[in-house]
């Protein structure tokens, strides 16, 4: 089946791909919000939404049965998320929540795919901000998308018949970004825009793999 599957899909770059993709091809969203989940499926034909917490083993293992199951196109995994502060300030557990979501997760998604006989395609989203730079006090949240980025490096030199991507936005205005933020004096990228690219990117033949977004839009 040309089912999509979107992980991280209630809010933000993953709710704007919902509705970007959605009447074109069946998409099923995996998150932790199920209210979220339920107004957009009231809202977007075609669009099943299924409640899972990354952070948990039983939510990782709702995921990974069911692409383990059922015949998908394509999976795109949003998850991410970590605290902010000052990484000395804040609990361990906030830090491992974040590292977990960001990282451990999609690594286990790109594993369970990997040993298909035939794997979809794979496109992480990682970060143009976090991933190649120092994030000040988003340290877990940065230490998780570079590793995310090695990831995707090493899996593309050890499987280059494997149709996986990294695709890296700047700064979106999305909910997750406060309205006060610095980030947004510079402007910042529309998530339907940014959800059409991603979209349009993810059909078209790109031998890098790597789709790397300016951080602000004319940057």
């Amino acid at each position: 089946m040309d089912r999509v599957v979107i992980l991280g899909a209630s809010r933000g770059l993953g709710a704007a791909l919902v509705r970007q993709i959605a009447g074109a091809k069946p998409v099923t969203g995996f998150a932790r919000k199920e209210a979220a989940l339920s107004r957009l499926a009231l809202e977007v034909p075609g669009f099943t939404g299924v409640e899972a917490d990354f952070s948990t083993p039983e939510g990782q293992f709702a995921v990974l049965a069911y692409l383990s199951e059922t015949p998908v196109s394509q999976v795109i995994c949003m998850a991410g998320g970590g605290p902010y502060g000052l990484f000395s300030e804040r609990k361990w557990k906030d830090h491992q929540w974040g590292l977990e979501v960001s990282f451990l997760f999609p690594a286990r998604v790109a594993h369970v795919l990997s040993r298909l006989a035939k794997p979809p395609q794979l496109i992480l989203v990682g970060s143009a901000v976090a991933e190649n730079a120092a994030d000040p006090m988003a340290a877990s949240y940065a230490a998780a998308k570079h590793a995310l980025k090695g990831l995707f490096l090493s899996l593309k030199a050890e499987s280059p018949g494997w149709d996986i991507r990294l695709f890296s936005p700047g700064y979106m205005d999305t909910e997750m970004l406060p309205p006060g933020a610095a980030a947004r004096v510079k402007g910042v990228h529309d998530p339907a825009q940014v959800a059409l690219d991603l979209w349009q990117w993810s059909l078209s033949a790109d031998e890098s793999g790597h789709r790397l977004y300016p951080l602000h839009p004319g940057c």
